[in-house]
């Protein structure tokens, strides 16, 4: 693999669910299967001859500010989700970085506020007329009482700020107004956070990898398939279809490329680029979109920052467009801003 013109002390940040401990050395924990994100985006920039370095938060940011001070990094590779084990604040990190006036990859604080919130995100994509599922949002301080008279149904009923499918199951999928209000109370006690009633949309399940800032790539289109199940509530993106392999094996699910039509792809790179402008995203992202039987594309929800192990969807993408993992990895951190 051929070294980078320019090699760069890169900051590779994580987050993790416990207290780091100093001077911890993480060499083990980045054989587990838990750590191969980090692992393998570390072993590439090492391969590119760049030199990174890890640094774990939890609860407490005076680590990084010593780092910075002792060693000021040229970028930080941001992989950090939450503070504090805590979601709600994966957007605040970034707007540190920019306070310090340090280049770091991926998405900014105001896309990641901004595709935290599902409700947000698809009332804006409206304004413009992206087609989005109806929905409704219940909050936590506030819940619904009540869905408007014609909302259409089954409906989804998820976590409105969570990712990879958390909260989401066979009974998030809801047929009834009651069954819809009780999963939503049942997301506000379990998860103590907002709640999305969402349309469900029959169709085929596509992801789409897309990378740049002011030009896009958009990478060849993957697709969730179904091939054991039958009924809807097996032909959705749980988290148990996502990351159970016991659960994907019984039913058959799996990822692969989506085989489109020429006028699809092109509908679909179009929709994914603007949809991509108008959350404000940068460096890398994936969104995610049903394809309906009639032809029609109706997006889901954004990624952004997504896990880009090797072996993972992103980069699998990446690579049907004939970029391979370094190629990725190498794109990204020439993308770094702030």
């Amino acid at each position: 693999m051929a070294a980078p013109v320019r090699a760069f002390n890169i900051l590779v940040l994580v987050d993790v669910a416990e207290p780091a401990v100093s001077q911890h050395d993480y060499s083990y924990d980045l054989t587990t299967e838990e750590w191969k994100n980090e692992a393998h985006v570390l072993k590439s920039l090492t391969a590119l001859g760049h030199h990174p370095r890890l640094l774990a938060l939890h609860d407490d940011i005076a680590p990084l500010l010593v780092e910075v001070q002792q060693q000021r990094p040229d970028l930080v590779f941001n992989m950090c989700e939450g503070f504090r084990g805590d979601r709600r604040f994966e957007a605040n990190l970034p707007a540190l970085l920019e306070l310090m006036g340090l280049p770091y990859t991926g998405a900014g604080p105001e896309a990641l506020a901004l595709c935290k919130d599902k409700g947000l995100t698809k009332k804006i994509l409206t304004y413009h007329k992206v087609r989005v599922p109806r929905f409704q949002v219940s909050t936590l301080s506030r819940p619904e009482k009540s869905l408007d008279t014609d909302f259409p149904f089954p409906a989804l009923v998820k976590p409105l700020g969570l990712e990879a499918s958390e909260g989401v199951a066979e009974a998030s999928l809801a047929s009834t107004e009651t069954d819809a209000l009780k999963r939503c109370a049942f997301i506000h006690e379990r998860y103590a956070c907002d709640a999305i009633i969402e349309e469900f949309i029959q169709g085929r399940e596509i992801y789409v990898g897309v990378a740049g800032n002011e030009r896009l790539t958009v990478f060849r289109p993957r697709e969730l398939f179904f091939d054991g199940a039958d009924d809807a509530g097996k032909r959705m993106a749980t988290y148990h279809a996502k990351w159970n392999d016991r659960y994907r094996e019984k039913w058959g699910i799996r990822t692969g490329f989506a085989e489109l039509t020429s006028d699809q792809e092109q509908r679909l790179t179009a929709t994914s680029k603007n949809i991509y402008r108008l959350l404000r995203l940068r460096g890398y992202a994936r969104l995610d979109f049903r394809l309906t039987a009639g032809g029609e594309f109706v997006f889901l929800e954004a990624n952004p920052n997504p896990t880009i192990a090797k072996d993972e969807d992103f980069a699998a993408s990446a690579a049907g467009a004939g970029v391979e993992y370094g190629a990725l990895i190498q794109k990204i951190v020439r993308l770094a801003g702030n």
